[in-house]
C-alpha cells in the first residue's frame, strides 16, 4: 500500500478550529490539493505528490463513509504522523483545559492524548534522528536538518565600535585607536586583577566575524545542544553616559565598507560558517542607541550584497536586530531570519512582523530593559536555567499566539545578557536539565543557538583576554554537545 522507495518529504500537523462537517471539510481540502497541482482524478494516490492533506481527528468523532474515516485509518502506523500530532498537545493545555469543548465529540483532547500516549510508548523523541525521520527548520530555499549535527554561524558586525571588530567593516575617520585602547584597557585591568563594577555586570563581549558554534538540536535521550551563534552584534545595551575612550566621531554616522565586510563573510563561508549574521547596532557599553534609519543605512547595502555574491548565493542570512522595521527591509533585501535579542520586548510589533514574513525568528532571553538590564534586580536568580526556562517559555507561547509559526522559532538563553559571570556558568552547564525541565513538549523540542564566544564569563573563568579566549569559547560549546 505503502510506497516506500521516494525522496524524502516533509509532513506538518495543523490544530484548527472549524463550523464545517468531516464531509464538508474533506471537500475544501481536496481543493487546496487541486490547487497545488495534485490530479485527484488520473493521479496516484500513494507516492509522491504536491500535496497531501489528510484529516486525522476530528474533534472526539468516529467518522464511517466511503470517502472519509475519522480517525485516519493508519495514523498509528506512521510515526512521521504521531511526531507531529503529538506536538500539538501542550502541557499547559493539559493544566488549562485548553482544546476541551463543551460537547465530548467536539473535543479533539482525548485523541491528542491518546497520540501523544502512542508516541511515548515508542521511544518519543528517541526516535527523531532514526532513518527517515528529523525535525528540520526551512530556511533560504533549504531544509536544515535538526539534531544531526552544530550548525556554525559568523557574526558579521557593520559597527564602528564593537570589542573584537571595530570599525572594519566601516569607513570611519579616527576609529581605530579607541578600538586598540579599549582592549589595552582590558588587559591592564587583568593584569592589575582590577574589574569595574560596570564591567562586572556587562556579560556581553562581541566576538567579531569570527565563526561560532550554532543552532538547532531535538530533546532526545542526549540532546545535541544546538551550540550557537555569537554574541549578537544587533543587541541593545543601556542609554548610559558615552565611554571617554569612544569619541564622538566613533559614536556617530559611518561609511559602511561593503566590500570588506563582504571578504569576511566569504572568508567565513571557506570556514566553514552556514549562516551569516548581520548586525549594524553595536552592544557594547556607552555606545550611541542608532535611528532606525542609522541602522538600516549600515546593514540593507551589506545585506544586498551578500545576496549577490556568487560565492555566497547559497549562504543564509540573518538580521540580528530589535527593530521590526529593520527585520521586514533586511528580508526584503535578502535576509533570511531574525535574530532579535530583546525576545520580541523592545518592539511589540516584531513577533506580528515576524509572523506576517514567516521567516526562522531567534527569540533571546532578556531581562529588564535598556537602562536596566545590569542592574542587580536584572541579574540576580534564584536559578538561572530555571527562570531562563520558564521566561523563553512563555515568549515562545506569546510568538506563537501571535502566529509565528513553531517550526521557525528558535531558542537563545542569551549568555552574556541580564546574568553574572557566575550565572553565565550555571546556565551555561545546565542547559539540557533547562530544556528538560522547564521547555517541556514542543517547547523543549525548538532548536537552542548559544553565544558563549569570548563572553567576558569565559574570560573570568579561565583569565584569558578576549582576543585568546577563541578556544575556550569553543570548549564551553564542546561540553553541551
Amino acid at each position: 500500500m505503502y510506497l516506500v522507495d521516494q525522496a524524502p518529504f516533509l509532513n506538518a500537523a495543523v490544530l484548527a478550529r472549524t463550523d464545517l462537517s468531516p464531509l464538508q471539510l474533506l471537500y475544501h481540502t481536496k481543493q487546496i490539493e487541486k490547487a497545488a497541482g495534485r490530479d485527484l482524478v488520473t493521479g496516484r494516490r500513494h507516492g509522491p505528490r504536491p500535496l497531501d492533506l489528510d484529516i486525522v481527528f476530528f474533534g472526539g468523532q468516529d467518522v464511517q463513509h466511503e470517502a472519509l474515516k475519522v480517525p485516519h485509518t493508519s495514523w498509528q502506523d506512521r510515526a512521521f504522523v504521531k511526531a507531529p500530532v503529538a506536538d500539538l498537545l501542550l502541557p499547559e493545555d493539559i493544566v488549562r483545559g485548553w482544546i476541551r469543548e463543551s460537547h465530548p465529540d467536539g473535543s479533539v483532547m482525548e485523541r491528542l492524548l491518546q497520540a501523544v500516549q502512542h508516541w511515548e510508548a515508542e521511544g518519543g523523541e528517541q526516535q527523531i534522528g532514526q532513518p527517515g525521520l528529523c525535525r528540520v527548520m526551512p530556511i533560504h530555499r533549504q531544509i536544515w536538518e535538526l539534531g544531526h549535527s552544530t550548525h556554525i554561524c559568523g557574526i558579521l558586525n557593520v559597527t564602528p565600535d564593537s570589542f573584537s571588530d571595530g570599525g572594519k567593516h566601516v569607513a570611519t575617520a579616527g576609529t581605530a585607536a579607541p578600538v586598540q585602547q579599549t582592549q589595552q584597557q582590558e588587559l591592564q585591568q587583568q593584569q592589575q586583577g582590577v574589574v569595574t563594577a560596570a564591567d562586572d555586570k556587562q556579560q556581553q563581549q562581541p566576538p567579531s566575524e569570527q565563526q561560532q558554534a550554532a543552532s538547532s538540536s531535538n530533546s532526545t535521550a542526549q540532546p545535541g545542544i544546538p551550540t550557537a551563534a555569537a554574541e549578537q552584534p544587533g543587541q541593545p545595551q543601556p542609554q548610559s553616559a558615552p565611554s571617554t575612550a569612544y569619541p564622538a566621531s566613533v559614536r556617530g554616522s559611518i561609511n559602511v565598507d561593503v566590500s570588506a565586510a563582504v571578504d569576511s563573510a566569504r572568508a567565513m563561508a571557506r570556514a566553514g560558517a552556514q549562516l551569516i549574521d548581520v548586525g549594524g547596532q553595536s552592544t557594547r557599553p556607552g555606545s550611541a542607541r542608532l535611528t532606525v534609519e542609522q541602522e538600516l543605512s549600515r546593514v540593507i547595502p551589506v545585506i544586498r550584497a551578500l545576496r549577490e555574491d556568487s560565492e555566497l548565493v547559497h549562504i543564509p542570512v540573518s538580521i540580528d536586530t530589535f527593530h521590526s522595521r529593520v527585520a521586514a527591509e533586511a528580508i526584503a533585501a535578502g535576509a533570511d531570519m531574525i535574530n532579535d535579542v530583546t525576545g520580541g520586548q523592545q518592539d511589540p510589533n516584531m513577533f506580528p512582523t515576524a509572523a506576517l514574513l514567516g521567516v526562522p525568528y531567534c527569540l533571546m532571553h532578556f531581562r529588564g530593559d535598556l537602562a536596566t538590564m545590569t542592574q542587580a534586580a536584572n541579574t540576580t536568580y534564584s536559578c538561572v536555567w530555571g527562570e531562563v526556562g520558564d521566561a523563553l517559555r512563555q515568549r515562545a507561547q506569546q510568538a506563537v499566539q501571535a502566529g509565528v509559526l513553531p517550526w521557525n522559532l528558535i531558542l537563545d538563553p542569551g549568555l552574556g545578557f541580564s546574568k553574572t559571570s557566575e550565572g553565565n556558568a550555571q546556565l551555561l552547564g545546565n542547559l539540557q536539565n533547562m530544556r528538560r525541565e522547564m521547555l517541556r513538549g514542543v517547547w523543549g523540542r525548538m532548536p537552542l543557538l548559544v553565544g558563549p564566544s569570548r563572553k567576558r564569563f569565559i574570560g573570568k573563568l579561565t583569565g584569558q583576554r578576549v582576543g585568546s579566549r577563541f578556544i575556550m569559547s569553543h570548549c564551553c560549546v564542546d561540553c553541551q554537545r
